[in-house]
């Protein structure tokens, strides 16, 4: 090597250790909070060996020039778009991370007690989350631990808080906190080979800390070739539901995806094999086979691509893709997902214009559902970052207002098809905007961050039912009654009204699942009552809890008796208003209010017996109660595993209720006395019926030790609990 180049090596590496000292102190000093991350980014070392095109693509091998570069989209029909202009509006997005308590990994296979190592002991807990799921409290400084750190970016990383350290309620700066690895190598043993119930692999344990996710090596950023697939293995999910999806569509999402390729917006895909167009359509009637009932916000007899634009088909199929039984499926589900919402973000940049289309609102809505449940934690980061993006793009469109009132529309002088398309228009817009909030509302009670809506912005109507919004022609539509002819000058209300004028059961039986669905999730945030924790923000009052839980019953027993007399979509839709019911209600009576972190705290023994008997006289001074929410999460589980739930919140309720179950049977193991019925008593099962058609339900009242669940026998002990779960 010359000297010339030894210099500039030396001179790279001086500014290399500099940047990371400047990162370190600047991290140490203002974001005590965050988990320092570094990634490296060779988004362009990419060979050309790695880069395939599959055969739908072979047409654009050469990538287009700048000046040529056009994109040919069928017009839309401006009776199904009406335009319209507002102001933006801008919401702040409040965002949190999550990170599931039982993911593992080999980190002890390599363990060596006799070697000094660093321990932890936060176990089972990320030090910079403020969620208290371990031995400490809010009310502990951490700030000037940070601030005597000035080592690497790396050596923060790899950082590890003591306990002691953090037991200290000191507001002054901490001296010289005790390395952990000073720690007596027996109590390092002994604190790995501590005793678990239920017993669990040790290599399925780790302390939770923040593992920072590198987009080349974790992220899903290849399409699988389905190019090979026959003819007879896609028509078996090809269930015929709306017009097929053309060659067109397939070959604009290869165009657009060579042209992400050669741009420097985004890291390169791997590989790059956008399915043809055949698959595409099997996924989109699966699509409408499976989420459509749930999520009624597209008009199923007008979706066409003649009609829509091809990347929202592209995104109804990515959603399709998650009930595909195809092999890769599932990854090219995601690989998808991830290229809809970089084509959604370049379309919107280029052309502001896009972002206040409908189909642009539905297409960004769809992928942030996808983005959020596919199963695969950076996604689910990006769709917590990108929380707000629905949201305003739906204030932009004026979703949440009632453009077009049910009055002056049934004065309108018009043709028929005309006057159809219309209805459409403004339906679509109307249950485009209930999906937003649901979703907004998914972020507070699926992974309890704030929402940014609320109840009071939803000022337009609840949507019209099913039957008349499933109409194929502007004949059909016609014959069915209108809802002003049913209510008035009115029609249907809007959710303030509902609530003001308690006519919840009244409205149940005319709008459709969309509305059914925001009538229950308003009731369980009222359980809930999150709004409670947030500084200048009224709470519910217990009056309030409760009539919010009688309502509850009440359209629960509703939903209950209307399936036995439904069509196989309303089964599919009764089905989720049952388990949201169900979910509300075993949240209100049970006596633990955080769940999650107490039984995981529980399961990985970081309870003591003082804060076992602390739980255990909350559910003994309401013991009814918490016998009642066990009763519904036993609902829960009998119906999730009975039934074919197709909603995205469904393994959150399932969730919840095993931790309940767990959590009862724990107790009830540990001290028998004020939870089980001393004298021999009958045996009762759990699950199969509801409360009032049980034979006997004075296990409630009174609770006695032989409680069964179907297919797993005794719940009141750990075999039981095993069984189970």
């Amino acid at each position: 090597m010359s000297e010339a180049g030894s210099d500039k090596t030396m001179a790279k590496r001086y500014r290399n250790n500099n940047t990371n000292s400047n990162a370190a102190t600047s991290i140490a000093t203002h974001s005590p909070l965050s988990p320092p991350a570094t990634v490296h980014d060779n988004s362009y070392e990419i060979t050309q060996s790695e880069m395939h095109v599959s055969p739908v693509q072979a047409q654009f091998a050469e990538p287009p020039k700048v000046d040529d570069l056009t994109i040919e989209v069928q017009p839309i029909d401006p009776l199904l778009e009406m335009p319209t202009s507002s102001a933006p509006e801008y919401s702040v997005n409040t965002m949190a991370q999550q990170e599931m308590p039982f993911g593992g990994n080999d980190m002890f296979l390599d363990f060596d007690p006799t070697k000094n190592m660093p321990t932890p002991s936060l176990l089972f807990c990320d030090a910079f989350e403020p969620t208290s799921w371990l031995n400490y409290g809010t009310e502990q400084e951490f700030t000037p631990f940070f601030l005597q750190n000035e080592s690497s970016i790396d050596a923060i990383n790899e950082l590890w808080l003591d306990q002691a350290g953090l037991r200290m309620q000191q507001p002054t700066v901490l001296a010289n906190p005790t390395p952990t690895s000073m720690i007596d190598q027996s109590a390092v043993a002994e604190l790995y080979s501590r005793s678990h119930s239920p017993a669990i692999d040790r290599d399925a344990v780790e302390p939770r800390q923040y593992h920072p996710i590198n987009i080349e090596v974790d992220a899903q950023l290849a399409f699988p070739d389905l190019s090979h697939l026959t003819a007879e293995e896609i028509d078996q999910e090809n269930l015929a539901h709306v017009d097929e999806v053309p060659e067109e569509v397939s070959k604009k999402a290869a165009q657009a995806a060579l042209d992400m390729q050669n741009s420097a917006s985004y890291p390169r895909f791997r590989h790059i094999a956008i399915p043809p167009a055949p698959v595409l359509n099997a996924w989109v009637q699966l699509y409408f086979e499976f989420f459509h009932p749930v999520l009624p916000i597209l008009h199923k007899s007008t979706f066409s691509a003649s009609k829509r634009h091809w990347l929202l088909i592209f995104t109804v199929a990515a959603l399709g893709a998650h009930f595909s039984g195809i092999k890769g499926a599932h990854e090219c589900s995601r690989a998808m997902h991830e290229f809809s919402r970089r084509q959604s973000a370049i379309m919107c940049e280029n052309q502001n214009s896009n972002g206040r289309e409908l189909w642009m609102a539905q297409t960004i809505l769809l992928n942030h559902i996808g983005i959020m449940y596919g199963g695969e934690r950076r996604s689910l980061e990006i769709a917590e970052f990108l929380q707000a993006l629905p949201v305003t793009l739906g204030r932009r469109k004026r979703l949440f207002t009632n453009m077009f009132p049910m009055e002056k529309f049934a004065q309108l002088q018009l043709p028929r098809t005309q006057k159809w398309q219309i209805w459409l228009l403004d339906e679509e817009r109307r249950r485009a905007g209930f999906a937003v909030w649901l979703i907004d509302s998914a972020f507070d009670a699926h992974f309890d961050l704030s929402r940014l809506m609320r109840l009071s912005e939803l000022q337009i109507s609840l949507p019209q039912p099913d039957d008349r919004w499933g109409a194929s022609t502007a004949q059909s539509w016609a014959s069915f009654p209108s809802m002003l002819e049913n209510n008035g000058s009115g029609g249907l209300p809007t959710m303030e009204r509902v609530v003001a004028d308690d006519t919840w059961k009244s409205v149940w039986s005319k709008t459709n699942t969309l509305g059914k669905q925001v009538m229950l999730q308003h009731l369980s945030d009222v359980i809930k009552d999150q709004s409670s924790s947030q500084f200048g923000v009224p709470g519910f009052s217990y009056h309030d809890k409760l009539l919010a839980a009688n309502v509850l019953n009440e359209l629960l027993t509703l939903t209950e008796n209307e399936q036995i007399e439904q069509s196989i979509d309303e089964v599919k839709a009764a089905t989720t208003h049952q388990i949201m019911a169900l979910s509300a209600l075993m949240t209100h009576n049970t006596p633990t209010a955080n769940l999650l972190p107490t039984v995981v705290r529980c399961i990985y023994g970081k309870v003591d017996d003082a804060e076992w008997a602390q739980i255990g006289e909350r559910w003994k001074s309401s013991s009814s109660q918490g016998r009642l929410g066990c009763f519904y999460a036993a609902r829960i589980l009998h119906v999730v595993r009975s039934s074919h739930c197709t909603h995205f919140g469904t393994p959150v309720s399932l969730l919840r209720a095993v931790l309940v179950l767990w959590l009862y049977s724990a107790l009830s193991e540990r001290s028998q006395e004020g939870f089980l019925y001393p004298r021999p008593a009958p045996a009762v099962v759990l699950g199969p019926k509801p409360l009032e058609g049980m034979d006997n339900n004075s296990w409630i009242g009174i609770g006695w030790s032989r409680v069964k669940l179907p297919g797993i026998g005794n719940l009141l002990c750990a075999e039981g609990r095993g069984m189970g779960y």
